[in-house]
């Protein structure tokens, strides 16, 4: 029941967080459902989410450290000699322990336990934004492989025409062999690269299944024509407070604070412990063969001061320092990068759009082109390699257009990754 419940909070804050984050970035329809049930299903955001759970535990754990340890421990016993009646014994003692240490190990627990609890929040939003990224990538890919697939296609019976043709003119005596065994090469390896698109489409889908938590399946998507492109704005400027509001940054920025609270957590080991452990209860002997119900009253108090523990405190202080030099390195190594994928986000997304009108124009030519020499073939005496290259040209283009189009979503959606929105 527990877990159920734990599943059914994860979903609720799944579904409030990604209504207000990345929705308006990637309005395709198919895909915001292909995204919701990633964050449902997906094996990789569960783990995470059960790691902020174990934080949780551990959190609770270390508040109740300032509380006493009680114990109940009843015992009965029964004697009998000879010629003796029984004899019967109980005691019903209740235990109290409480320790307090002088050096604020409790405190400094408490800080190191909450701030583990904020990176392993903030990393379980990362992983979030991370899927997001991932289904959208796998998704756009599809969509590409499946524009690739028909231009090919469409390539295929173009080939198909022209070796048509070319074999017609070579019974009219206006074309040779060689036209005709060179046009069948070029149909032929264009067939060849169907099978490859294919492959790709499978395991593309596959990958995207994995994503969702589901078994390997054909996957629904958008047309090329009708997809609903990513949103994002490549001309923005990023400031530095957004950088350090990313999830990622900010799990090593709490890493960070929590290594610092272990350091403490280990000086504090070299302070005197004060213990304090009572007893009250309830017992029947008294040392009198019959007595009524006795209470059992009993107080210690000890300090206990370290003064030689087979270097163990010193070598948990410097591995504490150690690892805190390691999370301050982490934390820079964290700002640098963030800083480095905006840039090299922006700069690919602008990248692409400069190429894209160029990538239309060559498409066109490319074209007309094709056309232009198909015509001239038939009609005008133009020679089978002005159209063979002329064709190649113009699908080459084609295919190239898609993969500039998928480049330019994959750069938009390294933005998104890179600024991290709410």
């Amino acid at each position: 029941m527990k877990r159920l419940v734990c599943l059914l909070v994860f979903a609720i804050w799944s579904e409030t967080l990604d209504a207000q984050a990345w929705r308006q970035h990637f309005p395709d329809l198919l895909l915001q459902g292909y995204i919701v049930e990633a964050m449902k299903h997906n094996s990789d955001l569960q783990t995470a989410q059960l790691s902020l759970e174990q934080s949780e535990a551990m959190l609770k754990q270390a508040r109740l450290n300032y509380l006493p340890g009680v114990t109940l421990s009843p015992s009965g016993s029964v004697t009998k000699a000879h010629n003796t009646s029984a004899t019967y014994t109980y005691e019903l003692p209740l235990t109290m322990n409480w320790e307090l240490n002088f050096g604020g190990k409790h405190h400094y627990q408490n800080e190191m336990a909450a701030a583990e609890l904020k990176k392993d929040s903030a990393q379980l939003h990362y992983a979030q934004i991370q899927l997001v990224a991932e289904v959208a990538n796998a998704y756009y890919t599809l969509v590409m492989l499946d524009r690739q697939r028909t231009v090919t296609q469409e390539g295929v019976q173009n080939q198909k025409e022209s070796l048509r043709v070319l074999r017609a003119l070579k019974e009219m005596g206006q074309q040779n062999e060689a036209a005709v065994n060179q046009a069948e090469a070029s149909y032929n390896a264009v067939m060849a690269s169907l099978p490859s698109l294919e492959a790709q489409i499978r395991k593309t889908e596959t990958a995207l299944c994995l994503l969702l938590g589901r078994q390997p399946d054909s996957i629904a998507r958008s047309t090329w024509e009708n997809v609903g492109s990513v949103v994002m704005d490549a001309c923005q400027t990023i400031a530095l407070e957004t950088l350090s509001a990313r999830p990622d940054v900010l799990a090593a920025e709490y890493q960070l604070r929590a290594s610092f609270s272990n350091v403490k957590v280990a000086r504090s080991e070299f302070y005197p412990t004060l213990s304090i452990s009572g007893t009250v209860g309830w017992t029947n002997n008294s040392g009198v063969t019959i007595n009524p119900t006795q209470i059992l009253l009993n107080a210690i108090a000890s300090l206990t001061q370290p003064l030689f523990a087979q270097g163990r405190l010193k070598t948990n202080l410097k591995v504490a320092k150690a690892q805190q030099e390691q999370a301050q390195i982490a934390f820079e190594k964290a700002l640098l990068t963030a800083g480095g994928e905006v840039r090299d986000a922006l700069a690919g997304c602008q990248a692409c759009q400069r190429r894209e009108e160029a990538r239309t124009q060559q498409v066109e030519a490319s074209r007309k082109a094709y056309e232009n020499s198909r015509e001239q073939m038939r009609y005008a005496g133009a020679t089978y390699l002005e159209v063979l290259v002329a064709q190649s040209s113009w699908l080459d283009a084609q295919l190239q257009q898609t993969a500039d189009w998928l480049e330019k979503q994959q750069s938009f959606i390294n933005i998104y990754k890179a600024i991290c929105p709410e």
